[in-house]
This record gives structure tokens, C-alpha cells and sequence, in this order.
């Protein structure tokens, strides 16, 4: 994973993905173990982040039949191009979800100028 990549992180996103690092494959349970070894960390925390970097295309999730349900186990993902793509949609999708229409003539001309050059 580039530096770059773990610079846009927030500090839970890099700890929890330097623990991906160094196993296959881990749930949720078992990060919040471990990350609570360093720090006091909540369950629902470590849970909502993981969701986080497998929106972000930094993890991959698979699902696991456990007591009681279901569960995910976590896998990097080292995809440095569908990282990129999902900031980008999102980016775009925020600003047009905020911005409307206005946002999207932005873009419109944006991409004018670009083909002129």
C-alpha cells in the first residue's frame, strides 16, 4: 500500500489496516482485541471503520455462518486503482449531492476547458 494511499487515512483507518497487514484474514471481534491491547477503542468503532475501508475498496469482506449469524472476516485489498475510483465517486457524488445541479455544469464546463487544451 503506498504512502499516499495511508496518508488520506484517519489513524484507527491505518492501525486497523497495518493489522490486515500482518494476517489473512480477521472479524471484527478480533480487531477490536487487538487494537484494545494499545488503546481503549469501542466495538461499534472498529465496526463502522471496517465498513469504511470496504467502501473505500481497501478491504474485502467475506461472510462467515458463526453463532448466532452471520459474520465478516476482513482481507486487504491492495487494489491501488479501485481505491482511487471509489474517493473519486464519492467525491463526486458528495459534491453533487450537495451542490445539485450546479455541480454538475461545474464539472460540464471543467471538461470543455480540458478538451479545448
Amino acid at each position: 500500500m503506498t504512502q499516499k494511499l495511508l496518508q488520506a487515512l484517519s489513524p484507527l483507518e491505518n492501525e486497523i489496516i497495518n493489522l490486515l497487514v500482518k494476517q489473512n484474514r480477521y472479524g471484527a471481534a478480533d480487531i477490536y482485541s487487538l487494537l484494545n491491547k494499545k488503546k481503549k477503542v469501542a466495538p461499534s468503532s472498529v465496526s463502522v471503520i471496517l465498513d469504511r475501508l470496504y467502501k473505500k475498496g481497501l478491504v474485502s469482506r467475506e461472510t462467515e455462518t458463526a453463532r448466532g449469524g452471520i459474520r465478516f472476516k476482513y482481507r486487504l485489498e491492495t487494489n491501488k486503482e479501485r481505491y482511487e475510483r471509489t474517493m473519486i465517486e464519492n467525491t463526486v457524488n458528495l459534491f453533487i449531492k450537495k451542490f445539485g445541479t450546479k455541480a454538475v455544469a461545474y464539472f460540464n464546463e471543467s471538461f470543455d476547458h480540458l478538451k479545448k487544451k
